[in-house]
């Protein structure tokens, strides 16, 4: 949307580097702009004011599954990272790709493979701290891309499709969800909740087994859905009134009260 509003009326396809942020100018540069009209140091939240804020998410099992599929299968040529031998040995190219994913959540959920695509979304996209415009659901894009386009002002230009709409994937990772999640053992899958738990609590999406998934459900029961993989001290942070909404949120846990 950068290129787009910037007028360049080439096709999708046609545009280079469309995930090298390094090419849009640091964002130190709005805080700059914002301090020379207000003559002082800029807060964030001032520095973001005038700027439509808006953020992808997608759902943990999909968006893990996406990250395997063009991070491990095509770019390896066996389909195989050395952390994921660790957890299956005999792991070799002749492998489904089920099994082969199978190793590859393991080495993720204990740390073993690390890298920005598979880590927790909440985390790294601040969503209780940044104010967006939008939370934009991946699964939903093409309903909310509209809005984006009305305050960007390129409605003119058709949203880029996905991979599979594109050709460049046969299936959408979508439909091989319950493939792929066939060799994932219940006691892993347990693990990979845990894992995005917060993500689920926060955006709320859906676990493999709901008949919503891969889409959110707000009507879902939080507690008895995902609060076995809270410690103490995260339960006691869901159930905090106002008057602690000024403390810091631990480590791994977001302060769901800031808002």
């Amino acid at each position: 949307w950068y290129n787009r509003v910037q007028g360049d009326t080439r096709e999708y396809a046609e545009i280079t580097n469309v995930h090298s942020m390094s090419k849009y100018g640091d964002f130190d540069e709005v805080f700059k702009w914002v301090e020379e009209d207000l003559g002082r140091p800029a807060l964030l939240m001032e520095a973001v004011k005038p700027l439509y804020k808006v953020v992808a998410v997608r759902n943990p099992l999909t968006k893990l599954m996406s990250g395997f599929r063009d991070k491990v299968l095509r770019r390896t040529p066996t389909g195989i990272k050395d952390p994921m031998l660790e957890f299956n040995p005999n792991l070799n190219i002749n492998n489904t790709d089920a099994e082969k994913y199978a190793a590859f959540v393991e080495a993720v959920v204990t740390g073993k493979i690390t890298n920005f695509h598979f880590s927790p979304q909440w985390q790294k996209m601040r969503v209780c701290d940044f104010p967006y415009d939008m939370i934009m659901q991946t699964e939903t894009t093409t309903q909310q891309i509209k809005e984006v386009q009305e305050h960007t002002k390129t409605e003119q230009f058709e949203f880029p499709g996905s991979r599979s709409e594109q050709g460049y994937d046969s299936v959408a990772t979508v439909h091989l969800a319950h493939e792929f999640y066939s060799k994932v053992s219940p006691k892993l899958m347990e693990r990979l909740y845990a894992f995005f738990r917060w993500d689920y609590i926060l955006l709320g999406y859906t676990k493999l087994d709901n008949p919503n998934f891969p889409y959110l459900d707000f009507n879902q029961d939080i507690d008895k859905e995902f609060g076995q993989y809270l410690n103490e001290d995260e339960l006691n942070n869901l159930s905090d009134d106002q008057e602690s909404s000024t403390d810091d949120p631990p480590v791994v846990t977001p302060n769901l009260t800031t808002k």
